[in-house]
């Protein structure tokens, strides 16, 4: 075995447990949504949160750093398109986390905090997060598409297919999120 073959090995583990964590917690989301119950939506807020820092921040860094590091290994250079396309869909989970997630989550607990895990705002930023993430496991699983397809500036067919079903998953996440109007809060008690 060569320390190429282990890196991609290592490379390929990471962007399986990121990913399929990703998938994993929609999954969840998904049946939470569906039984509407407060208290399983609030553990798997919680659990998100926790998972983020133990499990999606490490493999998605450990994902970036075997990429880069089979890069310079193998015979791949940094203006390749398909590398180009792992780097803007981490940069794009990166930001999405930090800008969106984060602060997103700590509105979930506020809410939580003051109106209870049931109530319209906390299942409002609920959803969003849902929402926000589901766009982003699309686009992760697009970079997994181009990591094994490795499309080429010829490929303008795959690369035009990509663009559209990253545009196509944008639109229906707003369109979904502009759908949810933003509940009133909850008077205090």
């Amino acid at each position: 075995m060569t320390y190429y073959e282990v890196l991609l090995s290592l490379h390929i583990l990471a962007a399986i447990v990121w990913i399929g964590g990703g998938i994993a917690i929609q999954f969840l989301a998904f049946r939470a949504e569906q039984t509407r119950n407060g208290p399983f939506m609030q553990a798997l807020g919680d659990s998100s949160d926790w998972l983020a820092k133990r499990l999606f921040i490490p493999s998605s860094f450990a994902t970036l750093v075997f990429g880069i590091l089979l890069t310079i290994e193998g015979p791949w250079t940094f203006d390749t398109l398909w590398i180009d396309l792992g780097f803007i869909g981490f940069a794009a989970s990166f930001l999405t986390g930090i800008l969106f997630l984060k602060p997103e989550g700590e509105r979930i607990g506020r809410a939580i905090a003051a109106h209870g895990p049931e109530s319209n705002e906390a299942r409002h930023h609920i959803r969003r997060i849902v929402v926000v993430e589901r766009v982003q496991l699309v686009i992760l699983v697009l970079v997994v598409g181009a990591m094994s397809i490795k499309p080429t500036s010829d490929d303008a067919g795959t690369v035009l297919l990509f663009a559209a079903l990253t545009a196509v998953a944008i639109a229906l996440g707003v369109w979904s999120l502009r759908s949810d109007e933003r509940p009133e809060p909850a008077p205090a008690d």
